[in-house]
């Protein structure tokens, strides 16, 4: 669901991207407007990414998908708008259908790679 953009000096840029597989293995993009850039203090690019987890990069992902509303709707994700894109590209679903299927965050290769380098 995310990809990280690069980094310079200390700065590490990360995109999220919300997709659906369908059953016939097609991925289709949904959202792929998001993401955050953390600066960690102290040493050069290399050092920025030590002590960074795979846990603390997918509770950041979650933070970024959680919709403005949240503490009012108690929705974790924007389903409405996720239903919403899928019909714009031709796949037919309800929210019901949709908040049954497991939403999972998927950190690319690269990103797995450099999370792994650094432990």
């Amino acid at each position: 669901m995310e990809q990280p953009l690069g980094a310079s000096s200390r700065t590490l840029h990360f995109r999220v991207e919300e997709f659906a597989t369908l059953s016939d293995g097609r991925r289709l993009t949904l959202t792929d407007d998001r993401g955050w850039s953390s600066k960690r203090s102290g040493g050069g690019a290399a050092t920025a990414w030590v002590g960074l987890t795979v846990e603390a990069v997918e509770s950041a992902v979650r933070n970024v998908v959680l919709p403005d509303d949240a503490e009012e709707t108690g929705e974790l994700y924007s389903w409405t708008h996720l239903v919403e894109r899928l019909r714009a590209l031709g796949v037919e679903t309800t929210l019901e259908e949709l908040r049954r299927l497991p939403y999972e965050v998927i950190l690319s290769q690269r990103l797995q790679a450099r999370l792994s380098a650094t432990r």
